[in-house]
C-alpha cells in the first residue's frame, strides 16, 4: 500500500519534491507508534510537555490489569486533550522480545491511543527501580510546572487505585488554575 502511495506521489510531483510531500505526510498519517526511550529520554520528553498537565500510564501487555484500565485512559485523553491534559503511555514490556513488542504495537492501534507511546528501553527491574514502582499498572499525574503530584499505583493490595482517582487527581490539577 505504502509503496503504491510513494509511485504515484512521485509520478504525480516528481522525484525531489515527492520526497518531501512524503516526509510530511508520514508526519500526519493517523497511527499509533510505540518509540522505544530510555529512562533518561522518557524524563526529558515529559519535560517538554511543561505547561499541561501530564498523565503518565505504566503498562504491559503481560499486566491483566493494564489492559483492563488502558481504555479508560483513552476515554480521558478524549474528555481532557482540549483542556491542556496530555496522556503518555509507557510500556515496559520486554524490549528484547520481538513478538511482544508487536503485541504491544497492536495493543495500541486497536485502542487508538493517539497520544504519546513510549516502550521504555531498560531492563524490567531497573525500570521498576527507576520509576520507584513495585508493579505495574502504575499513573503518574504531573501538574503544570512538570511536578509530579499524584503517583497512583497497586503497591499496596488494600488500595488499588481506579479511573476515578486518575479523573480525580487530573479534576484537581485542572482546578488550580
Amino acid at each position: 500500500m505504502h509503496g503504491r502511495i510513494r509511485r504515484a506521489v512521485t509520478g504525480l510531483l516528481g522525484r525531489g519534491r515527492a520526497l518531501s510531500y512524503l516526509l510530511i505526510l508520514a508526519a500526519c498519517w493517523p497511527g499509533v507508534g510505540l518509540e522505544p526511550v530510555t529512562f533518561a529520554e522518557l524524563q526529558r520528553r515529559l519535560e517538554g510537555l511543561r505547561g499541561h498537565i501530564v498523565v503518565v500510564e505504566v503498562w504491559a501487555t503481560w499486566c491483566v490489569p493494564c489492559i483492563e484500565r488502558f481504555p479508560q485512559m483513552v476515554e480521558m485523553h478524549r474528555r481532557y486533550r482540549d483542556r491542556g491534559v496530555r496522556f503518555v503511555s509507557v510500556s515496559v514490556d520486554n524490549r528484547e522480545d520481538k513478538p511482544a513488542v508487536e503485541a504491544a504495537r497492536r495493543f495500541l492501534r486497536q485502542q487508538n491511543a493517539a497520544f504519546d507511546n513510549y516502550l521504555l528501553d531498560e531492563n524490567i527491574l531497573q525500570a521498576f527501580e527507576k520509576l520507584d514502582i513495585s508493579g505495574i499498572p502504575a499513573v503518574f499525574v504531573y501538574d503544570r510546572a512538570g511536578r509530579q503530584r499524584h503517583k497512583l499505583t497497586g503497591d499496596d493490595p488494600n488500595r488499588q487505585f481506579t479511573a476515578k482517582d486518575v479523573e480525580g487527581a487530573v479534576q484537581a490539577l485542572l482546578r488550580e488554575l
